[in-house]
């Protein structure tokens, strides 16, 4: 059941937070859900945190890792809304039942296919996947670089030419530079709209905290940015006790 558990925490963190990777994932849980410092013993290391994902989740037998504590395993049952891990264990059994059913007759289903019609199927992957493959080569060696290179101005990106120390090529971030601007953020700073992020975050290579209008990554550690959170803003902006309310 830790199995279980863990994959549904990690779904958890990608589904509330945009983490689409395991890295990010777990590099979150760190150093933003934990709530314990490097000198507890509960404390969790993104190397370990990483490790339980490739154990359990990725099914990598070789890797060696301890199982969660109780500690881990309450904390992790209770992000997922639970009041401890026995209440997810409970909770968790009475539906495998159901689940299992539902996996046998699908997989009965899939047994009953006959076998040209599987290979159909893989035929028609392979084509298409091959040809996107063909076609995306094209694309990048038709496409003049010196014309998708950008540089970092302080706080704005502009076009570059590539041969210049320090540019980036856009085409494989595909950031709307016209848009993309680092900006200090307040209180007042409209962060949503309609319910979707209108900043994005990342931290410098100093470790300090920079704010952005779009989609991209940190100009400095090229890392992916964050969308905005209510949990990063009550963090990281609304400092004060008073301030932890957000205005949409």
């Amino acid at each position: 059941m830790i199995k279980a558990l863990l994959t549904d925490f990690f779904n958890e963190i990608e589904k509330k937070e945009m983490k689409k990777n395991k890295n990010a994932q777990a590099t979150f849980w760190v150093e933003e859900l934990q709530e314990v410092t490097p000198a507890d013993k509960n404390y969790i290391s993104i190397r370990k945190a990483t490790r339980l994902y490739n154990k359990y989740i990725e099914d990598r037998e070789q890797v060696i890792v301890k199982e969660p504590n109780k500690y881990l395993l309450d904390f992790m049952s209770q992000y997922l809304s639970y009041n401890g891990f026995e209440e997810y264990l409970t909770k968790k059994e009475s539906t495998t039942e159901n689940a299992e059913k539902k996996t046998t007759i699908i997989l009965e289903k899939i047994e009953k296919q006959s076998f040209l019609k599987k290979y159909k199927n893989t035929v028609v992957i392979g084509v298409s996947l091959i040809s996107s493959l063909l076609l995306f080569s094209l694309i990048k060696n038709n496409t003049n670089n010196s014309e998708t290179c950008i540089i970092w101005k302080e706080t704005y990106f502009e076009k570059s030419d590539c041969t210049l120390k320090h540019t980036i090529d856009n085409s494989f971030y595909n950031i709307n530079i016209q848009n993309f601007k680092k900006i200090e953020v307040t209180k007042e700073t409209p962060f949503f709209k309609n319910g979707k992020p209108l900043i994005w975050y990342g931290k410098s290579s100093k470790r300090k905290m920079e704010y952005f209008t779009q989609r991209g990554v940190h100009p400095e550690t090229l890392k992916e940015l964050d969308p905005i959170t209510k949990y990063i803003i009550n963090k990281y902006v609304f400092i004060e006790k008073a301030d932890k309310t957000i205005v949409n």
